[in-house]
């Protein structure tokens, strides 16, 4: 039944918000693989975050926060198709990316995305800001009770053309990563 409930508001939230755009691909319940787009930096120190002239790329941020938190198990990351069809957010206006969720009974995202345009950046801070507001929902509070402090303490931020939004219960932990990875940009 819970699982019927999330499918269904999160069907509607990707009508809402991609405002029922259709694609030639069928819509999946869930990534088919793991997919992260990723421009190699110019070199990497031994935390593998990026040198000092080098920028980290969000695959290299996410692999630091794996390694210095635990996320749960259920943790998926998003490929092209599911960004699209569930939260309206076309992949080819991202540099790179990594949209990780966890499944339905757990609220953590770990969203980092690197805006391809400056241009592009207030449509896709909206986008992110409508996957919070959808969280954030009456509905949804109620069906993650335990979680609800969490998902009231995130916000989207903004570095430069990055944009990310966490939601853990070690969200300060990973946005210090995050802002310190994002430092060398």
């Amino acid at each position: 039944m819970k699982k019927t409930i999330i499918i269904t508001l999160a069907i509607l939230s990707a009508a809402a918000l991609a405002g029922c755009t259709s694609s030639n691909k069928p819509a999946t319940s869930e990534p088919s693989s793991v997919t992260v787009i990723d421009t190699p930096s110019t070199g990497t120190s031994e935390d593998g975050i990026g040198t000092e002239n080098a920028a980290a790329t969000p695959s290299e941020i996410y692999a630091k926060i794996q390694s210095s938190y635990t996320l749960p198990d259920s943790m998926y990351e998003a490929d092209d198709d599911w960004l699209m069809n569930y939260y309206g957010i076309d992949a080819s206006m991202l540099s790179n990316y990594v949209f990780a969720e966890a499944d339905e009974v757990h609220a953590d995202r770990v969203i980092i995305l690197e805006v391809a345009s400056e241009d592009n950046i207030p449509e896709i801070e909206e986008k992110l800001d409508a996957v919070l507001g959808q969280l954030s929902s009456p509905e949804m509070l109620s069906y993650l009770p335990d979680q609800a402090d969490m998902i009231k303490a995130a916000s989207v931020k903004k570095d430069g053309n990055v944009l990310y939004l966490v939601i853990s219960p070690d969200a300060s932990g990973i946005e210090k990563i995050i802002t310190d990875s994002l430092s060398g940009r």
